[in-house]
């Protein structure tokens, strides 16, 4: 189908890293999870907030990701905690309600316990695969980079989008966001990772909803939104 469009939307898809969440032999040298064994700085303790100890989510141990995070080298490991109660409403900066820990290095860090009272989650390990298929925007998210107007107008044009276009909708790095609902209107920084509800560990985010993480290059700040059905 001969349409600027598409032709403009296929240079812009971009390859994600998808999480194969359990179904594999443990391997001790993986350093990434869902849920358990988690690296925490014996000097700093487990993470907390003003309601105790924090439910550990996803543990990123970046050289085992293929092609690291968009270009984001900075650190070595990432961790995305929870508060034990609730979920934050809107976009949220991180330490309202979930926190993201970065880390240089693992030199020094020890594997730690997970505290009973956060201890819901399954634990599974994680390995990081190149998606075999591209991640396109959502067709809202779309219109921000490419001028649909000509596939609004047919039809066939619009099946073709949906069909054609899609992304990647569980827990992955890098592509663009599975939105369930709309895309958030005042996005900052720059769409880095999702992490989907999981059937294994048991993790749901409202009602089989989903958490999207923005970093803002220039302020060094992460920001969280997540919807649901």
């Amino acid at each position: 189908m001969e349409i600027k469009a598409f032709q403009e939307l296929n240079l812009i898809g971009k390859t994600p890293a998808i999480a194969k969440i359990g179904g594999f032999r443990p391997d001790p040298a993986i350093h990434s999870w869902f849920a358990s064994h988690f690296f925490i700085d014996p000097n700093q303790g487990w993470p907390t907030d003003q309601d105790g100890a924090m439910i550990p989510i996803l543990q990123i141990y970046l050289p085992e990701v293929p092609g690291g995070m968009n270009g984001f080298n900075e650190c070595k490991l990432i961790q995305i905690f929870l508060n034990q109660k609730t979920l934050p409403i809107d976009i949220t900066k991180n330490g309202e309600g979930w926190k993201l820990i970065e880390y240089a290095s693992i030199e020094g860090l020890e594997v730690a316990e997970t505290p009973e009272e956060v201890r819901g989650l399954k634990a599974f390990q994680i390995q990081w695969n190149e998606s075999e298929q591209r991640d396109f925007p959502c067709w809202e998210e779309a219109w921000s980079y490419i001028d649909l107007s000509e596939v609004n107008e047919s039809e066939e044009a619009t099946n073709h989008f949906f069909n054609q276009y899609t992304n990647y909708s569980f827990t992955k790095i890098g592509g663009y966001g599975a939105y369930i609902q709309s895309p958030p209107h005042q996005q900052q920084g720059e769409f880095m990772l999702q992490i989907a509800s999981e059937e294994k560990p048991r993790f749901m985010i409202g009602d089989n909803g989903t958490m999207y993480f923005y970093y803002d290059k220039e302020s060094k700040e992460w920001f969280m939104h997540w919807d649901c059905f």
